[in-house]
């Protein structure tokens, strides 16, 4: 039925200077996503990318085009010559096939990027719908509420017509805005952020606290399932998971400082160690998914006073997202019946009953002495384990040269 697929360009159009350099990204990102089927070829121009299905099914097409951040639309297209007949020829057909013989209301709607076609907009469309009511049985127009819209998109590199276009996940193209690191939980929320920066265009890398035996490897093993998803929306399905030993840091918090402040001392020590892998990987962020005021440890004192340990820069995609509205994206990208396993992460270990939600620096930073963190904040980062995720292949923690939980 279709030809090829039409690929329109989202935020990227706003770049000016660096316009040349996004559009070679995402055509890259394209290309090398669909490279699993040989049989496609492209086509780039300034405001379109082309994929020419060549037979391929459409459909395994644009699942992967779902994947990809920086689009901001997709159609699935017909090729035809820029003339009323042939326009029109093509148009009945495509229709017919869509409809299945049954009447419709539809509009025709025009885009003359190529002016030098003889008419406005307006005349092309109505001339089009002029010579598809006759040969459609049953079919009316209606131009404010059709049942079907018919495009025509008239440009220098062609004319095409279409009857549904598919709304893409906009951002800017993966890997084009420099490196994140992801302070990965097994929370709904944490790979939420984490998609939301990937759509801005940040390779991100992740890092896990584990806490064993306090945390079990059904804990991590839903840190690497959660991250094999998030890796699909990456140009090449891939992540690199850097998962930090916190059971010795946990416990002298728990044995040594007033319980009130646990949760607080805890996320300072998570600081101190995703911003010093920060410095030695040239990594330019740190990401979470905090939500102001979600929890204790998200008031704004809170977090002014974890922010006190690290000057690297603290994106907080979430910081204004409700609840349901973080349960809706994570439901949309796949991750949410990954999150609610029923399996407890560090941060749920030893919570106090009644967490301090206003903390003083004062004496945060004195119930930080009592427990000499240091020399075991420098311990954990020098014995982190590296993972590399991929998309395509699923890891277990249980295999025997990996982790011992």
């Amino acid at each position: 039925m279709y030809d090829l697929i039409m690929v329109r360009y989202g935020e990227m159009t706003l770049k000016k200077k660096n316009y040349r350099q996004f559009l070679q990204k995402i055509a890259d990102n394209i290309i090398n996503k669909c490279s699993v089927y040989p049989e496609l070829t492209f086509r780039r121009t300034d405001y379109r990318f082309y994929i020419n299905l060549n037979g391929v099914d459409y459909s395994k097409v644009i699942n992967i085009l779902d994947t990809i951040v920086g689009l901001w639309s997709y159609s699935l297209c017909k090729r035809t010559e820029p003339n009323y007949e042939s326009i029109s020829e093509e148009a009945i057909k495509l229709i017919k096939e869509v409809s299945c013989g049954k009447p419709k209301t539809f509009k025709v709607a025009t885009n003359r990027g190529n002016k030098s076609f003889p008419a406005t907009s307006i005349e092309i469309s109505q001339e089009v719908a002029r010579r598809i009511l006759p040969n459609v049985e049953g079919l009316k127009v209606d131009v404010h509420n059709p049942d079907l819209t018919l495009d025509v998109d008239l440009r220098y590199e062609g004319t095409y017509i279409f009857v549904q276009t598919m709304k893409g996940l906009g951002g800017y193209p993966s890997g084009i805005a420099g490196k994140g690191l992801l302070m990965m939980s097994g929370g709904i929320d944490s790979p939420v952020a984490g998609f939301l920066t990937l759509r801005k265009g940040v390779n991100i890398t992740a890092i896990h606290y584990a806490s064993p035996p306090y945390t079990s490897g059904k804990s991590l093993q839903k840190v690497v399932d959660l991250l094999e998803v998030l890796a699909n929306y990456t140009t090449d399905g891939k992540i690199k998971l850097l998962v930090v030993p916190f059971t010795k840091i946990q416990d002298a918090i728990h044995t040594q400082a007033n319980q009130t402040y646990m949760v607080t001392l805890m996320r300072r020590a998570m600081y101190k160690i995703a911003s010093d892998i920060c410095r030695k990987q040239n990594i330019d962020i740190i990401i979470n998914g905090e939500s102001i005021g979600q929890v204790a440890s998200q008031t704004l004192e809170s977090i002014k006073v974890v922010n006190e340990v690290t000057n690297v820069p603290i994106i907080r995609p979430l910081a204004t997202y409700d609840k349901e509205e973080i349960v809706e994206v994570s439901r949309k990208i796949k991750t949410y019946d990954i999150s609610i396993r029923p399996y407890e992460d560090c941060c749920t270990v030893f919570v106090p009953e009644h967490p301090i939600i206003k903390p003083r620096i004062d004496r945060v930073i004195y119930e930080e002495n009592k427990c000499n963190l240091e020399p075991l904040i420098t311990e954990a980062i020098e014995n982190i384990e590296e993972v590399n995720l991929d998309c395509f292949k699923k890891y277990s923690v249980y295999q025997e040269e990996n982790f011992e939980i």
